[in-house]
C-alpha cells in the first residue's frame, strides 16, 4: 500500500508537462502513471486541473544573521513556515563568519541553528579572509556536504568583505575540491566614495541609496569576478543580479564556455527604485538596490534566453522597528532620512513562487517548465542535491507543491506569514498560487493551514556534479 496518491494533476518538469498521477511510499516518489494501476493508498488527493511541481528550493536567504545590530524577524522555524506557504521544501542559508573564525566550525553552528526548521535545509560557507588555515578547511567543508561558498565584494567597513586575494585563493581551492563559489558583486570603492560624497553634500535621502550603488557599481564587480574566474578556471555563481550590463558581461563568458551562472530575485523583476521616493522608501533598502522597469525587462529576457539559470529570494526580513531603530527624528517626530543607518534586506521567500507564476507564467514571459528550472531543478543540479531534489521522478524525495494557475490573491501583510506588519507588494494581485505543499510525502500546508512540525526538516548533504563546474551547462 502506498502512503499517498496525488491524482488528476499536470506533473511538471523543466522539460515537460504531462497528465499523470503520483504515488508516494516511504517519503519517496514511488511511481508516476495512472492511479488505477497503483492500487490502494492511505490517502488519495485529487488535484484535478492543478499543476504539481517539484518542491521549490530557495538557496539564498538570511535568517538569524546579525547585520548592523539587527537579527531579523524570524528564526529558522518561523522562516520555514513562511517558506512552506510559498511552496518551498528546501532552503539554504549562510554561515555568520567574521575574521579569525573557522568557517567549518561556523557551519557546524549553523547546522545546529537550522535544525529547528520544519523543511529541509543546507548551508553555504561564507569566506571573509583566506589565511592558509582557512583555505585548508575547504576540503573538509566539502566533505561535510556543503560544497558552496559565499564571498562579499563589498561591506569592508562591516568586516565581511573578501578582498581580491581572498577571492582568487578561494576560487582556486574550490576548483580543486569540486566546490562552487558565489559572489555578492558590488564595487566597495564606488559605493563608499559615493556615500562619502553624499554625506558631505548633506543628502542621505532614500533615493541616494540607489545612486550610491549604480548599475556600474555592480557591473564592475561582476566583470572583476568573472576575470578572476577565467584566470583560475573555476565555476562561479553571481547572486541577486539586477541589470542588463551585468548580464551582458556574464553572457559573453557563457558563450566562451566558462561556467558562470547567474541568479536574480523576484523583487528585481517587479519592484523599482521609485519606491525610494516615498516616505516609507527605507523599507525597500536592499543590496544591490532596486533598479528600473527597463532593467527588469532585461532580466526577464535573461531568464528566457538562459543567461539567468536560477532564482532566489534573498529573503532578509526585518521589522519596521529594526528598519528604523538607528534613525533619528526631528522635533515633530518625523524620521530624518539617512540610508546609511537602515539595515539592508527585504522579505521574499513566500512570494517568490506566486510572483513568478503571475508575472512570468500567466503573463506569457516564461513557460511553467522554465519556472520549474529556475526555482528548483537548476538549483538542485548546480548546488549538488539533484536528483534527490528538484525533480518528480521515482526515487526522488517526495517534495511537491500543488499550484492553482487560476487562483488570484491580493498580497498584503495579513495574507503572508513572515512575522512583519508591512508588505512591499501590498495590493499586488497575483494570479497563480501554491495551494498545497508536501515534504517527504507529508502534507505540510493545506487549505491555508500549516501542518508541519518543528525540527522535521533534514540536513541535506550535497555533492556537485563536476559537469556543471567545468563548463556552462544549464
Amino acid at each position: 500500500m502506498y502512503d499517498l496518491i496525488i491524482k488528476n494533476g499536470w506533473v511538471v518538469s523543466d522539460s515537460s508537462t504531462i497528465k499523470a498521477d503520483i504515488a508516494v511510499k516511504d517519503e519517496k516518489i514511488a511511481a508516476i502513471g495512472n492511479a488505477a494501476d497503483f492500487g490502494e493508498a492511505r490517502r488519495v488527493i485529487d488535484v484535478q486541473g492543478k499543476y504539481v511541481l517539484p518542491g521549490v528550493i530557495d538557496a539564498h536567504m538570511h535568517v538569524e544573521a546579525p547585520f548592523a545590530g539587527c537579527f531579523g524577524a524570524n528564526d529558522f522555524y518561523t522562516q520555514s513556515i513562511s517558506a512552506a506557504f510559498g511552496g518551498v521544501t528546501t532552503f539554504m542559508d549562510f554561515t555568520n563568519t567574521f575574521k579569525n573564525d573557522s568557517v567549518l566550525e561556523k557551519i557546524k553552528v549553523r547546522h545546529e541553528e537550522m535544525s529547528k526548521s520544519a523543511i529541509d535545509y543546507s548551508i553555504h560557507g561564507k569566506f571573509v579572509e583566506a589565511p592558509q588555515r582557512v583555505i585548508d578547511e575547504i576540503e573538509k567543508i566539502v566533505d561535510y556536504g556543503c560544497p558552496s561558498f559565499k564571498l562579499f565584494m563589498t561591506y569592508k567597513k562591516e568586516g565581511v568583505m573578501a578582498d581580491d586575494e581572498t577571492l582568487i585563493k578561494v576560487f582556486a581551492r574550490s576548483k580543486e575540491c569540486n566546490a562552487l563559489p558565489m559572489v555578492h558583486a558590488e564595487c566597495n570603492a564606488i559605493a563608499e566614495l559615493n556615500i562619502e560624497k553624499f554625506r558631505e553634500e548633506g543628502d542621505l535621502s532614500w533615493p541616494k541609496f540607489a545612486e550610491a550603488k549604480p548599475v556600474l557599481c555592480e557591473a564592475e564587480a561582476v566583470s572583476r569576478a568573472i576575470y578572476f574566474t577565467k584566470y583560475v578556471g573555476n565555476a562561479l555563481l553571481i547572486v541577486h543580479t539586477t541589470n542588463g550590463e551585468a548580464l551582458e558581461i556574464a553572457k559573453r563568458a557563457q558563450e566562451q564556455g566558462y561556467p558562470v551562472y547567474i541568479e536574480t530575485c523576484p523583487h528585481y523583476l517587479t519592484l523599482f527604485q521609485d519606491i525610494y521616493e516615498k516616505p516609507e522608501g527605507f523599507l525597500a533598502i536592499c543590496s544591490p538596490p532596486l533598479r528600473t522597469p527597463e532593467e527588469a525587462e532585461k532580466l526577464w529576457k535573461g531568464i528566457q534566453e538562459g543567461v539567468i539559470s536560477v532564482t532566489g529570494s534573498d529573503d532578509c526580513t526585518y521589522s519596521i522597528h529594526e528598519k528604523t531603530m538607528f534613525l533619528e527624528k526631528d522635533e515633530e517626530g518625523n524620521i530624518i532620512p539617512d540610508f546609511t543607518k537602515v539595515v539592508n534586506g527585504l522579505s521574499g521567500i513566500e512570494t517568490r513562487l506566486p510572483i513568478l507564476l503571475s508575472e512570468g507564467v500567466n503573463k506569457g514571459r516564461i513557460s511553467i517548465n522554465k519556472l520549474v528550472a529556475i526555482t528548483s531543478t537548476n538549483i538542485a543540479k548546480l548546488l549538488g542535491c539533484y536528483p534527490q531534489k528538484g525533480i518528480i521522478a521515482p526515487g526522488s524525495d517526495a517534495d511537491l507543491v500543488v499550484v492553482d494557475l487560476e487562483k488570484e490573491v491580493t498580497l498584503s501583510a495579513q495574507v503572508l506569514h513572515n512575522n512583519i506588519d508591512y508588505c512591499l507588494f501590498d495590493g499586488m494581485k497575483v494570479k497563480g498560487y501554491p495551494v498545497m505543499t508536501i515534504s517527504w510525502g507529508s502534507v505540510i500546508v493545506e487549505n491555508g493551514e500549516f501542518k508541519g512540525k518543528k525540527g522535521a526538516g533534514k540536513f541535506i548533504r550535497r555533492s556537485i556534479n563536476p559537469e556543471y563546474l567545468k563548463e556552462f551547462s544549464l
